[in-house]
């Protein structure tokens, strides 16, 4: 499978790339979507997130606000409503008559639907944990291994589309299709509800599943990884004719000594890469070290101060990092974000120079990114904004919360969620071959049977390639059962990666364009002094370049000072 590099020039360059939007724009500009909610705090919680997630596969265009902040004019322009009550609480009675006032049919879900008029007749009878549900729509029911917390409602008049059975064997309905088509979903906490939600948007937008996105990553390649396996595990796929992603880590660091070791010092990885490349692999940005201060490249978070738990504090990672205090330890909103501002402009001084610095080593070693891949799938929000002024699309999961990263999430299809702020995520779904588990295949398995069930999404999973082949051919398998699957060949989807010196965008076809304003040598220098002491060591080789200059000259010219008087001297023997 091969693919092609046009360089354009500057003018050619940016008129393809305006030409040409990365694939989602495309379906997605017939609905605009306003999502509601009601939490304890107000804030956008790492549920309100997950909803956004979701919605953001129907639209690109989904904006997200509180209860109390909703005007008119938000709701004036758009084609579907989403309200969603995490917490119970008496509704601003002007919110409550913009949303009656709507002709289109209403999604609700949670707490509250029975103060709109659509659902007035709506009564809470209980809340309950189960195990299984049964949807009208399958034959048999579906287990819930952690459980499911739902609403027990009654005074609805439609369809029950979703229901379970109490221990004394009565059916109760907890999803609602009205006459009006309006729609309730009965669930509080979306993080765990097993793709239930998703399925019932899907219906109350009017999509037809159609076939499932199947893609593998080759996971964690960075220049001291092993150039014979990795090219093995690409070469295998290849012959599948699989089309596949590497995400590439520009830069080793190791944790001991603090020494880098570049791509550009690897020429053979640097070959093997450039290879795949032109075999159906694309290559996508997974940081640039894959560490923060002192951890090991692959082992390490990046965007994220793990250790703290908490955004990143400094501008160089070298620097011990502020512990930033609560919001509660303040008076007011306002005085706690007064207080985040210099902090956030350290995040987003280190965020932008490690994603500009990844992108444009790469491209200067051959290698075209299409993607990015936040390292352990950690960032804050505003890491996300500054992201996507760099790429269109992202892998992976990503972090519902700007407080821990221990809660995370994805969708089960591709989506443009307003907490993206454009970009396209390409979730993972799957997971991974897990070595240290009995049967390293069996989560994936369980995660592949979920995705067969759901029907039309995106299988995403990964694969360390110093695992060697020993599991990749059975998960390959594995995910080729899925029916009516497609492998992800993202050359040939619509991508923009940037930065002020590089530009690199596909247009569908299969051909890459890359516009490269890097000078070499100017790069090199810049990209390779990011420590103390490296900067000591060019200060010093400078230094002794030019001892050697001077000696040099100073060696001719005693030479030519010796000529001269040798040749004055036989003049006067004459």
């Amino acid at each position: 499978m091969n693919y092609n590099v046009i360089r354009l020039p500057c003018a050619a360059a940016l008129l393809v790339s305006s030409a040409y939007f990365p694939s989602r724009a495309e379906a997605k500009q017939q609905n605009r979507i306003l999502i509601i909610y009601s939490s304890v705090d107000g804030k956008e919680s790492a549920n309100v997130k997950k909803l956004d997630l979701l919605a953001g596969h129907f639209s690109s265009r989904v904006t997200v606000r509180k209860d109390t902040d909703v005007k008119a004019s938000d709701m004036a322009d758009k084609d579907r409503v989403i309200y969603y009550g995490q917490t119970k609480r008496k509704l601003n009675q002007k919110l409550v008559a913009l949303i009656n006032d709507r002709k289109e049919p209403l999604i609700s879900l949670g707490y509250n639907a029975e103060q709109f008029s659509r659902f007035a007749h709506l009564s809470l009878k209980r809340k309950e944990n189960v195990y299984q549900i049964h949807s009208n729509q399958e034959k048999t029911g579906l287990s819930l291994e952690n459980g499911l917390n739902v609403l027990d409602v009654s005074g609805l008049k439609g369809q029950a589309l979703v229901t379970y059975k109490s221990s004394d064997g009565q059916t109760h309905p907890f999803i609602w299709k009205t006459k009006t088509s309006d729609y309730y979903i009965g669930l509080t906490d979306l993080l765990n509800d097993n793709l239930i939600t998703a399925k019932q948007l899907r219906e109350a937008f009017g999509e037809t599943p159609g076939s499932t996105l199947l893609y593998l990553r080759l996971e964690d390649i960075s220049p001291m990884s092993d150039e014979k396996l990795l090219l093995q595990a690409g070469s295998f796929l290849s012959k599948r004719n699989i089309p596949f992603v590497m995400s590439v880590i520009p830069v080793y660091l190791n944790p001991e000594t603090g020494d880098k070791v570049y791509l550009s010092d690897k020429p053979k990885m640097v070959k093997v890469l450039k290879k795949l490349q032109s075999m159906g692999g694309s290559v996508i940005v997974h940081g640039y070290t894959h560490a923060y201060r002192y951890s090991e490249t692959g082992e390490g978070f990046e965007f994220w101060d793990a250790k703290a738990d908490q955004p990143i504090t400094e501008e160089n990672a070298e620097d011990t990092p502020a512990v930033l205090e609560k919001e509660q330890n303040f008076p007011n909103e306002t005085a706690y974000q007064s207080y985040l501002r210099p902090y956030r402009d350290n995040e987003n001084t280190y965020t932008k120079t490690k994603l500009k610095l990844a992108i444009e080593d790469l491209t200067a070693s051959g290698l075209y990114p299409l993607s990015f891949e936040a390292p352990h799938y950690t960032m804050s929000e505003q890491g996300y904004k500054i992201a996507s002024d760099y790429f269109s699309s992202i892998f992976g999961q990503v972090q519902l919360s700007d407080t821990t990263w221990k809660t995370s999430g994805t969708a089960p299809f591709l989506t443009t969620p307003s907490m993206l702020h454009g970009m396209t995520l390409y979730p993972e779904t799957i997971g991974f071959v897990d070595t240290s588990d009995q049967n390293p295949l069996g989560d994936i398995e369980d995660h592949i049977s979920r995705m067969i069930d759901f029907e039309g999404g995106v299988a995403g999973g990964f694969y360390h390639p110093y695992l060697g082949m020993k599991y990749l051919p059975e998960l390959v398998d594995q995910m080729e059962r899925i029916p009516n699957g497609e492998w992800l060949d993202l050359k040939k989807t619509k991508q923009t990666v940037k930065t002020d010196k590089v530009k690199i965008t596909t247009n569908g076809d299969g051909t890459i364009h890359v516009e490269n304003k890097l000078n070499a040598f100017t790069e090199f220098v810049k990209h390779h002094q990011q420590s103390p002491l490296e900067k000591a060591l060019w200060i010093l080789s400078a230094v002794v370049l030019l001892f050697v200059v001077m000696f040099v000259m100073y060696t001719f010219y005693l030479r030519a000072t010796l000529k001269k008087r040798i040749f004055k001297e036989r003049r006067n023997l004459g």
